[in-house]
């Protein structure tokens, strides 16, 4: 995975150096997570998303992009749960590559599915409120999502994004290491919403 990552990074910044047939430009925007499977619930989790990206169309409609991003992930007690004396944070930070394609479905909107590798970069946890610490059990270095969205074009520079990042790998395995079914551990599930710009 690491030279999978590696090699789509060269890509990427070859793509921003091309020129004519490609676009691209810079990214920001706002994340909410949870990790499926930690037995908390709700996306309490807050975070950013903040990198580059490069696109191509191969036909009319349709578009093939390319994403280098920073992205936060991870989990949090929801302010109701925290009532009951308990507590939970972790913190997940991800260096991600994407690749995505996106089809016009009417003007100015575009529905968009692919795919992103993350490298785990830096993960953190707090127990109990007092700080955080090295997890306890240690998480995947290497994540595989799945990605899903919308994409609407407010005009030739800017652009705002909806998605859901899921992992389609558990990041680590439940306590105890069960397995029920299709459940096979923990899972990021992230939604973002975000602001593209074009270059040029």
């Amino acid at each position: 995975m690491r030279y999978i990552l590696v090699i789509l990074a060269i890509l990427f910044f070859e793509a921003l150096s091309y020129g004519q047939r490609f676009h691209g430009g810079p990214m920001t925007g706002l994340v909410v997570s949870q990790v499926d499977g930690d037995n908390l619930g709700g996306y309490n989790k807050p975070g950013i998303r903040a990198g580059g990206w490069v696109n191509t169309h191969i036909s009319k409609l349709t578009t093939l992009q390319l994403e280098l991003q920073y992205i936060q992930k991870g989990s949090k007690i929801s302010e109701q749960e925290l009532k009951s004396g308990n507590y939970y944070h972790t913190q997940l930070n991800y260096l991600q590559i994407s690749f995505l394609g996106k089809y016009e479905l009417m003007p100015k909107v575009y529905g968009e599915a692919g795919l992103a590798g993350g490298y785990l970069f830096e993960a953190l946890e707090d127990l109990d409120g007092a700080g955080f610490i090295e997890p306890q059990r240690s998480f995947d270095e290497y994540e595989l999502s799945l990605l899903i969205g919308l994409n609407y074009q407010f005009n030739e520079k800017f652009t705002g994004n909806i998605r859901l990042n899921y992992s389609a790998l558990p990041i680590r395995d439940h306590p105890g290491g069960q397995v029920y079914f299709i459940d096979r551990g923990q899972y990021n599930n992230a939604l973002s919403f975000s602001l593209y710009y074009k270059i040029g």
